[in-house]
């Protein structure tokens, strides 16, 4: 009897968990829900970028000499043909006026060539004189050795004293001569250079007349050929040095502002020397980087978008203006190599109110659709390697899946498998399968 019972009691609480369970499985999961619609959607990528000047000018000192103190400033304006820098001219005037002195002389002797034959005590003296050219050009070159020695025995001195200062050892008024002495030094070497480039021009003339004097004892004709021939070469490199000395005045080649400043203080400097960077701010222009698979879609003349905390809540439209054909490798900040390719991006617009290499960002549309069915991303989960949706019908939540185009991280085209007005599940969990009951989740 008291088995029987016990049978009894266990098969009622058996039905009574079934009981429980189906009234369990009968209550709708509330979830939050969206709905399918029509409207524009447009696929982009975003990166960071940094504005540039469209042509950047780097001011050169033109021939080597003694800069003097370049006086602008980063921020000042310039026009086109103002002074940007000079060469001390005087090394280069005299050189100049050696040349002159001796075309001026060889033009004398070619006007008495008809007049008087050489004599041979002239090659005579001629032949002295170039020796004695030599002997000084010789003289000048060891001076020029002894002064370049001195400028560095000079200039390790000086680098001693700059760092025995900061110990104390040296005082700032015995660096200062040590600085004058350098100084002196390297202006001893200047003129030294300057005597061995006379006494080269001396050597040239002297080895002219005696040339010249013993072509003309050998024939009258072939004299004044000579002549003229010297004349001309001396004329040519004549010719050079005038034009070097009018390059010792450094001219703005464009209108602009100053960008970078390499060179301030008086110093002696060589030809190709960057002094200064023009720009001109009126004239900007955008490069950024992008994922080599992501400018594999774009084309010259996409519509970008440049903004960025440097412009506030403005957005200045854009179009991809140059596309550079090779790529470069690059590390992420996560430690990830990446492929990348330079794009530049002009402004649609004229001036904007940024300067050169200012931090922005740039978005550029590769696709856009004006009137595409979409669906919001929370609802989208990828099932069996496709993308399904849970679409609700009469409380009832009905796997089905989708086709789909264009995204812009809120919301996705779909192609096939929705229609407007649908409504979705947002964010499915586990919980919900196909055929679950569920309801709108209270707020």
């Amino acid at each position: 009897m008291k088995r029987l019972k016990r049978v009894s009691l266990i098969a009622v609480l058996i039905v009574v968990v079934v009981v429980l369970w189906l009234v369990a499985g009968a209550q709708p999961v509330p979830v939050d829900q969206g709905e399918v619609a029509r409207g524009p959607v447009r696929s982009f990528v975003e990166e960071e970028g940094k504005t540039r000047v469209v042509e950047r000018f780097v001011v050169s000192a033109p021939v080597a000499g003694r800069l003097q103190r370049v006086t602008l400033e980063e921020g000042d304006t310039v026009k086109k043909g103002d002074v940007v820098g000079e060469i001390d001219p005087l090394p280069l005037r005299s050189q100049v006026d050696r040349a002159e002195a001796n075309i001026r002389a060889l033009k004398h002797r070619l006007d008495g060539v008809e007049t008087k034959r050489p004599k041979e005590a002239e090659l005579e003296r001629a032949k002295v004189l170039e020796e004695k050219a030599k002997d000084s050009l010789d003289v000048a070159g060891r001076e020029l050795e002894v002064a370049k020695a001195e400028l560095v025995r000079a200039g390790r001195t000086f680098k001693r004293g700059q760092a025995l200062v900061k110990s104390g050892s040296v005082t700032p008024e015995e660096l200062d001569r040590v600085e004058a002495a350098e100084r002196q030094a390297r202006e001893r070497v200047l003129a030294q250079e300057v005597r061995v480039q006379i006494g080269q021009l001396e050597i040239t003339a002297r080895k002219l007349d005696t040339r010249i004097l013993t072509a003309r004892l050998r024939d009258f004709d072939w004299e004044e050929k000579d002549y003229t021939a010297q004349i001309a070469a001396l004329e040519s490199s004549l010719k050079k040095l005038r034009d070097d000395l009018h390059r010792t005045t450094i001219y703005a080649p464009v209108d602009g502002t100053v960008l970078n400043k390499y060179q301030e203080s008086e110093q002696v400097v060589a030809a190709g020397t960057p002094l200064v960077e023009l720009g001109n701010l009126a004239q900007l222009e955008v490069e950024a980087d992008f994922l080599s698979e992501d400018v594999a879609h774009m084309k010259v003349g996409m519509t970008a978008e440049i903004f960025g905390r440097a412009l506030g809540d403005k957005v200045i439209a854009g179009k991809i203006q140059r596309i550079y054909p090779s790529a470069f490798r690059k590390i992420s900040s996560l430690g990830v190599e990446q492929q990348r390719v330079i794009v530049v991006v002009a402004f649609e617009k004229g001036a904007v109110p940024l300067g050169d290499r200012y931090r922005i960002e740039v978005r550029v549309i590769l696709d856009r659709r004006d009137d595409a069915v979409l669906v919001p991303e929370g609802a989208l989960f990828r099932h069996r390697r496709k993308w399904h949706v849970f679409r609700i019908e009469e409380n009832t939540a009905r796997l089905a899946p989708v086709e789909t185009g264009l995204r812009d991280g809120r919301v996705r085209e779909v192609l096939d498998g929705l229609a407007p007005g649908d409504r979705l599940i947002l964010h499915p969990d586990d919980s919900i399968e196909d055929g679950a009951k569920v309801e709108a989740l209270q707020e």
